[in-house]
């Protein structure tokens, strides 16, 4: 997208297009993109209306989950927003350490999987906890309710939400499927999500499972199944050892039969 475009949009432009992917994606309720983003549905909704310019974690959130390209809608949102000062926030990222070389790994696999464009989304979600922001009273999970992680809690449920990023994204079936491995530096945790747009979610199930790259048949495997659903992400999977590889493979079934979606995905 156009610079030139950029300074010709509106919020209420923003909110238009928003609800244009909304549709294309099978117009899914309020509830359902609740439960796929961890954000409350008045929050969702004031950005669907063009209320207000919605915060950069919401619209990260919510485009992926219904399919649009997160880096061109960051880079619109931020142009939208006069307070946005991304480029000087960047310059200002800590020095690598042994907590941080497995994040920077996996920012470097996104970066060279999805290209230069990526750069504001990835780096963006890298510093979510640093960045100026409303979002914490705008979350459906107060900070103060947040559980504690451990391996096979659910992460939207825990701290790790907060600065979670995608570590490795590849469509399968042509693009009827998206397969994604989401990571939180500070919980040291990775999880799986899966999303179906071929629109045969109804009478079908997904499933995922993540596990140490080392160990197929681990007990600290994650996996989840369900039926009627768009989309679906796993429980968390805690992985302190920065060096340690950890895989996903995913499912789906169409009128009852399983379909392989291709090989693991591993960050």
């Amino acid at each position: 997208m156009t610079q030139e475009k950029h300074r010709s949009d509106t919020i209420s432009t923003f909110a238009t297009d928003l609800r244009e992917l909304r549709l294309k994606a099978g117009d899914p309720t309020l509830a359902a993109l609740e439960s796929r983003t961890g954000i409350s549905k008045s929050v969702i909704s004031d950005a669907f209306a063009g209320r207000r310019l919605p915060t950069e974690k919401t619209v990260g959130q919510l485009v992926d989950a219904i399919g649009g390209n997160r880096a061109q809608w960051l880079e619109r949102r931020a142009a939208l927003d006069p307070k946005s000062q991304l480029p000087a926030r960047v310059t200002q990222l800590p020095e690598s350490t042994a907590g941080t070389r497995r994040t920077v790994s996996l920012l470097t696999t996104v970066l060279v999987a999805a290209g230069s464009a990526a750069v504001t989304a990835v780096v963006t979600s890298f510093v979510w906890s640093s960045l100026p922001s409303t979002e914490a009273a705008e979350s459906s999970t107060p900070a103060a309710s947040y559980i504690d992680y451990a391996d096979g809690v659910d992460p939207m449920q825990t701290i790790c939400r907060e600065d979670a990023v995608i570590a490795a994204s590849e469509e399968r079936l042509d693009g009827d499927v998206l397969v994604q491995m989401m990571y939180s530096k500070q919980c040291m945790a990775v999880w799986g999500r899966i999303t179906r747009y071929d629109g045969n979610a109804a009478g079908n199930s997904v499933s995922m499972l993540i596990y140490p790259a080392v160990d197929l048949e681990s007990p600290r495997n994650q996996e989840r199944s369900a039926y009627d659903v768009q989309s679906l992400y796993t429980t968390l999977m805690i992985e302190p050892d920065v060096e340690a590889r950890v895989c996903g493979i995913a499912t789906i079934t169409n009128g009852g039969d399983p379909v392989e979606l291709g090989p693991p995905m591993c960050v």
